[in-house]
């Protein structure tokens, strides 16, 4: 048999891969994977919050503030390129009506 790295990745595979499946497919592993998940959310979002309040102490912006003013800034990009073709139109118009 010839010994390449093709071939050990192959071989490993096909033992690994029915185990790995049975292990990602059993009902401890989704118990586990949730409760993991539950915990990094909660650590995350308990230092998403001390961040902002850090930042406020300060009168900084955290990440929050920027969000909502990057969202409003969009919604009013969006209304000016609105205003913008209606005035346009409405020149187009009176330019025709010339």
């Amino acid at each position: 048999m010839e010994l390449s790295l093709r071939g050990v990745y192959d071989a490993v595979e096909k033992r690994l891969t029915p185990v790995v499946e049975d292990v990602v497919h059993s009902d401890e592993f989704r118990t586990a994977n949730s409760v993991v998940g539950g915990v990094q959310r909660t650590i995350v979002r308990g230092v998403h919050d001390a961040a902002a309040s850090v930042l406020h102490a300060v009168n900084l912006p955290a990440g929050t503030d920027v969000k909502k003013l990057r969202r409003q800034i969009g919604e009013l990009d969006y209304e000016v390129r609105r205003l913008r073709m209606e005035l346009e139109a409405r020149d187009a118009e009176l330019r025709d009506r010339q």
